[in-house]
């Protein structure tokens, strides 16, 4: 009897390891994932494509959305990141370029970033949602974006600085609070090697083609 007990026993657990290890894939294949790690989530859809993005953290009279938006976007492809910022409200004016830099706190100076120059930018409208001048999707590409991939994980506090159609002098502030197991996270759900700060030197192609900047 001990014999038997045993033996359905040991088929008992041999079903549960089977089904321990499928549970995950299964999951994984299937369902959306997401994920928050101080100011920065993450969302990964059925395909795998995964995003790490983090709100603006500044507003101001000369800036009064919040809702801005700095997003990395990979495939499990393993090609690289798409480096983006949505901007909610504001239309920039790509002639005028972008500045970034990555400031450490307790540090007295801030490493600041390559300019993004037009050639560097790419614009995409998102259309108008909740305003009427609707969003509008900047994508960051050439070495500058991969040398703001690198100093990521190293700073504080992500700062652009900007000009609008309207002439008017803008900038979007981003904490960094987080970003580094944010895309940790990504890397596992992804089963790509942790690290990689490779970026996309080119922005997706769109449908909508070429999108006039400020009325040019």
């Amino acid at each position: 009897m001990f014999g038997i007990l045993s033996h359905w026993a040991r088929l008992i657990l041999i079903c549960l390891g089977f089904l321990g290890a499928a549970a995950p894939d299964t999951v994984m294949a299937q369902d959306n994932l997401s994920a928050r790690f101080k100011d920065w989530h993450t969302f990964c859809d059925k395909g795998r494509i995964c995003d790490a993005y983090s709100y603006s953290n500044s507003a101001s009279a000369q800036n009064p959305n919040q809702s801005h938006v700095f997003a990395l976007r990979r495939h499990p492809s393993g090609g690289g990141w798409s480096m983006f910022i949505t901007f909610d409200g504001v239309e920039p004016k790509l002639s005028l370029g972008l500045f970034a830099s990555v400031i450490r706190m307790g540090h007295h100076d801030q490493e600041v970033i390559p300019s993004f120059w037009k050639e560097s930018l790419a614009l995409r409208s998102g259309g108008p949602v909740n305003r009427l001048t609707g969003t509008y999707d900047l994508y960051l590409t050439g070495p500058g974006a991969e040398t703001l991939m690198e100093r990521l994980r190293l700073g504080d506090i992500l700062d652009f600085e900007f000009g609008g159609c309207r002439d008017e002098f803008l900038y979007a502030g981003f904490s960094l609070a987080g970003v580094t197991a944010a895309l940790a996270w990504i890397d596992k759900v992804q089963g790509l090697p942790p690290g990689s700060t490779s970026v996309i030197h080119t922005a997706p192609v769109t449908d909508e083609g070429p999108f006039p900047n400020c009325g040019e």
